[in-house]
């Protein structure tokens, strides 16, 4: 629905790292000035919420609802608006909003939770201080929601949590039965996707359950090459290992995708350090990854640790190991030219240019590149048998063959 149709707006917020929190914060400002001229009024949901709702609450009171990760303050708003409250936390009278709700798009692709939280502590993260323990979802409850996706027309589910490999019932069963039954759903998923995976979690058993019911694509958080600042980070591995990890994926599953996530500048990292984080990358064969420069985080070890490294220094650091992964990825994506894709169209063909938009199965939604599809028409949700022609950077050009090919 846009905007200026709506009578609650909803902004969803980040507290993960400070650029994500003053973000969240400025998103929150926009909105309200936006939807209260109108009429309209604000709900604020998530991590930032959850963690700093009592300091936010009385700095912006123009906000209407506020929720954290406890949705039910908002499905209540969404469930009977006329019983909410006719005035804001500041006593200024606003009418209702009337609208007619478009018709939403089928989905592609759908995100289905299997766990919340994190319990590895490590030293730059709060992830726990905000969502706690790691805590599996219910089989049942991951069956539920995959069938609803489905249901509304999905073609594509997405496993999320914090370690997705972690992830079992006692008494059910673990991954490789999830998937199992995920696969088999009618209607079925075309694809099946996880993220997140921890390093030490993916061993063959893993790598197996892909290889029979998953696309060949993995988000491996590996943070750093260097042994010594992973284990000031709290995390076990090293380069060396890691490679050894990534050529038991790619002897498990030919021509996987590998996307990892990378930190600069934690407090202690030195020049050498993080030349061999570069070198790391540039042996890896990454397919992406991203960088963050270190954000020291209240609560976290790693703020109150000792040799913090100038954040200038750290950004620049940053910004050379993403050059070093941007080149390399890019090898990836080039080695694709004359190889047949399927591609799941995400966007049908315009009539300008005869061009559709979609993903390969080698590329996540929304943080992957894109494949812009020639040849043939295709309408949002198709799969299209396609030949690659050429790649810029991380996106891919391809020509449809013909229909049913």
């Amino acid at each position: 629905m846009p905007a200026d149709a709506a009578s609650l707006v909803i902004v969803n917020t980040c507290g993960f790292i400070d650029a994500a929190k003053e973000e969240s914060i400025a998103a929150l400002l926009d909105a309200v000035e936006y939807a209260h001229a109108r009429g309209a009024r604000v709900a604020a949901v998530g991590c930032l919420i959850e963690r700093y709702r009592g300091e936010l609450a009385e700095e912006l009171p123009e906000v209407d609802l506020w929720c954290g990760l406890d949705w039910e303050p908002l499905l209540a708003e969404l469930r009977d608006p006329a019983g909410r409250e006719g005035s804001r936390a500041d006593g200024a009278e606003r009418a209702a909003v009337s609208v007619a709700v478009p018709r939403r798009p089928r989905p592609v692709s759908s995100y289905v939770k299997i766990s919340d939280g994190c319990d590895r502590r490590c030293a730059y993260c709060a992830i726990p201080l905000v969502k706690g323990e790691y805590e599996p979802v219910a089989a049942a409850e991951v069956l539920s929601a995959a069938r609803a996706a489905l249901a509304a027309g999905a073609r594509e589910l997405v496993l999320v949590g914090q370690d997705t490999s972690r992830w079992a019932q006692p008494g059910w069963g673990g991954l490789e039965r999830l998937l199992a039954e995920l696969e088999v759903l009618e209607p079925a998923p075309l694809w099946l996707r996880l993220l997140y995976l921890q390093p030490d979690g993916v061993d063959d058993a893993l790598l197996t359950a892909l290889g029979r019911h998953a696309v060949p694509y993995l988000d491996i958080p590996l943070q750093h090459a260097s042994g010594a600042v992973l284990r000031r980070m709290g995390r076990a591995g090293d380069g060396e290992a890691y490679l050894e990890l990534l050529g038991r994926v790619r002897a498990a599953l030919p021509g996987a995708a590998v996307r990892s996530t990378f930190i600069s500048g934690l407090p202690g990292e030195t020049e050498d350090d993080a030349d061999e984080l570069v070198a790391f990358v540039r042996a890896a064969g990454l397919s992406a990854a991203g960088v963050f420069a270190f954000d020291a985080q209240e609560g976290a070890p790693a703020a109150g640790m000792s040799a913090q490294v100038p954040p200038k220094l750290a950004f620049e650091r940053a910004a050379r190991l993403g050059e070093a992964i941007d080149e390399v990825a890019s090898g990836y994506w080039a080695a694709l030219a004359g190889q047949s894709i399927d591609v799941l169209v995400e966007r049908g063909t315009a009539h300008v240019d005869g061009v559709s938009v979609g993903r390969c199965a080698l590329q996540a939604p929304d943080i992957d590149g894109r494949v812009m599809l020639s040849g043939r028409p295709a309408r949002r949700g198709d799969i299209v048998r396609a030949v690659v022609t050429e790649s810029v950077g991380y996106d891919l050009s391809a020509v449809a063959g013909s229909p049913g090919s």
